[in-house]
Order: C-alpha cells, then structure tokens, then sequence
C-alpha cells in the first residue's frame, strides 16, 4: 500500500522538474528565480511530509489489524477432533471460526486505504 504513495511523490517530481527552466544560451543567464525554486521546494515538502504522515498511519493501522485479526484466528485450533471443547469453537464443521476474521480483515483493509488517502 505505501508503494502508491512513492509514486505520488514520484509524479510530483516529474513535473516540478518539467517546470525548471534551462538557461539562456548565449548568456548563461539563470531564469529560475528564488520564488520559484522556494515554491517547487514547499511543494516537494508538503507531498513527502503527507507521505510520510500516511505511512505512519498505515504502519499503526496494520500492526493493530494484524495483531486484531491474529489473536481472532490463533483461538482456533488447527488440529480437528471429534470432542468439541478441545477441537475449533462453535458448530462449525470446517474449522474456520465465525467468520469474524473476515469483517476484522474487510474493515482493517478499508482503514488502510483511507489512510493512504491522506497522501492525496
């Protein structure tokens, strides 16, 4: 998830670095000015620093999902018997659980995108 995020800053720097004029050419003069150089360097600060910002926060988001949705399935047992207090939980015949891992994963995964949206 946070490989779109380089990306954002990826096409950020493409077109600052299509906005940086060449010098003139018999003179050598620079036509970049200061104004424009300090704007192209805010301009790559506020999108590595939101990007930095969303990684973080999807950093958190999934060690909380991962660490959420593994205590969930580490309750069920891998190994099947016929006695239902020792084996997996509950009446279901697959040994999956109730499904619950499931929503925790959906809504861990939405969280995540949510988050990296912050890059935009």
């Amino acid at each position: 998830m946070a490989g779109v995020i380089g990306i954002y800053g990826l096409i950020i720097a493409v077109i600052l670095a299509g906005n940086i004029p060449p010098p003139t050419v018999g003179t050598g003069e620079n036509i970049y000015s200061v104004y424009t150089g300090m704007a192209h360097l805010c301009a790559g600060l506020c999108c590595g620093l939101s990007g930095l910002a969303a990684g973080g926060c999807i950093g958190i988001i999934g060690d909380y999902g991962v660490r959420s949705v593994g205590y969930r399935t580490s309750n069920i047992s891998v190994i099947f018997s016929t006695d239902k207090s020792s084996g997996f939980d509950g009446g279901d015949e697959d040994g999956a659980g109730n499904g619950d891992e499931n929503k925790l994963f959906v809504g861990m995964l939405i969280m995540l995108i949510f988050s990296e949206a912050l890059a935009l």
